[in-house]
């Protein structure tokens, strides 16, 4: 199977890389902020995709099209994963993959029920397949490169300093 994988970080990737599946990593995350956040994560999944011989994709980076799908407070973190899941499975479709998956299953921040839903949702609107990897290694330890400690999101970086300094 020949899959494009949204990848958020390195460290989730190598949580949900699993050696049979053709993978390409596809780093599109316009949430990611601040730019210097955005840099550090990609020069993670570029050190991580070269020493693990994973092809990598890396469309431009617009956080517009992130505050565009966010609009609505309300469901902030739902349009996220829909933005990131729907191109996705669009790129996916038109470079002839034969499914596509993300690295937000792997995530400690997700909600991974939501996220599966959504990609079932593209797949059917893509008519593509959406891979679930049998096995997450969730406690799979990991070093050598730049790892974070909030989803990327400014948001999400304001709550976890908010928690930090309380």
């Amino acid at each position: 199977m020949k899959i494009l994988l949204h990848a958020c970080c390195a460290d989730c990737l190598l949580k949900i890389a699993d050696g049979e599946t053709k993978t390409t990593a596809y780093f599109y995350n316009p949430n990611i902020h601040p730019r210097s956040e955005y840099q550090s994560r990609l020069a993670a999944i570029r050190k991580v995709t070269e020493e693990e011989k994973i092809d990598l994709s890396v469309p431009d980076w617009r956080p517009k099209e992130y505050f565009e799908a966010v609009k609505n407070n309300k469901s902030r973190c739902k349009n996220c994963w829909k933005l990131r899941m729907e191109r996705t499975a669009k790129e996916a479709k038109s470079k002839g993959f034969t499914g596509f998956s993300t690295t937000l299953l792997a995530s400690q921040y997700q909600n991974q029920k939501i996220i599966e839903k959504i990609g079932q949702e593209m797949a059917e609107k893509y008519e593509i397949k959406f891979w679930v990897p049998k096995e997450i290694k969730r406690e799979l330890k990991t070093s050598g490169f730049y790892k974070q400690f909030f989803c990327g999101c400014v948001y999400s970086l304001r709550e976890r300093l908010e928690e930090k300094y309380k």
